[in-house]
């Protein structure tokens, strides 16, 4: 996540020219070359599993109707832990929380909710803050359905997710959610941070585990 895309373009140009040298050169140059080569490519393997170790655990919503859950560094929010398909007939809302002082982000991965253009049908309601009842004051952020829908980052550290749905074609979402600090004015995130390329402050056990939670 806070892999600096100039260190991998540096990495893809050295290895090209590297190719293009070893096919130019004498034997013993060659064989000098491929041995760099083949040693840069084992500790880079190394430095990139070392900074893979991060597990996501996938929370489901359902059975958690009105509760307040606890959101880690990362994860995924779904119907079930096994992400199956949410049920018919469904309004539920689950609250979610970060420490205060982060955010949220949440990045809607894979998603079929029955939908037309006004979602109509069935709906995933996300809301700033703890959202318990409808009235005047509270409307939600992000009305998703369909297929594919825009990231939504959080002003706070709750958000209120609640599920719409009817009585035929159910449906079901899988959304990357990342708690980070908000951009600051300093050139540095804290300690057990690292700095995303758009100001966010990420745990840096996110760090190249090849998920794009910035």
């Amino acid at each position: 996540s806070c892999l600096s895309n100039n260190f991998l373009a540096y990495l893809i140009t050295w290895m090209s020219n590297l190719h293009r040298r070893i096919n130019h050169t004498s034997c013993q140059t060659r064989n000098m070359d491929a041995s760099r080569a083949l040693f840069f490519f084992f500790a880079l393997t190394a430095l990139w599993s070392g900074m893979s170790a991060y597990e996501y655990q996938t929370i489901g919503m359902s059975g958690n109707a009105n509760q307040t859950l606890a959101l880690q560094d990362a994860g995924y929010i779904s119907w079930t832990t096994n992400n199956s398909n949410y049920d018919n007939d469904q309004d539920i809302r689950v609250f979610f929380e970060a420490p205060v002082g982060k955010r949220i982000l949440l990045v809607f991965q894979d998603i079929n909710i029955e939908g037309d253009e006004n979602c109509e049908f069935d709906q995933l309601l996300v809301y700033e803050g703890r959202v318990i009842t409808d009235h005047f004051l509270a409307f939600p952020q992000s009305y998703v359905c369909g297929t594919s829908y825009d990231d939504f980052a959080s002003t706070n550290n709750v958000i209120t997710i609640r599920l719409k749905s009817n009585a035929v074609n159910n449906g079901h979402f899988k959304i990357l959610s990342t708690v980070f600090a908000p951009p600051s004015n300093g050139p540095s995130c804290t300690s057990g941070e690292c700095m995303c390329s758009n100001g966010r402050c990420i745990n840096e056990t996110l760090k190249g585990d090849g998920v794009n939670n910035c």
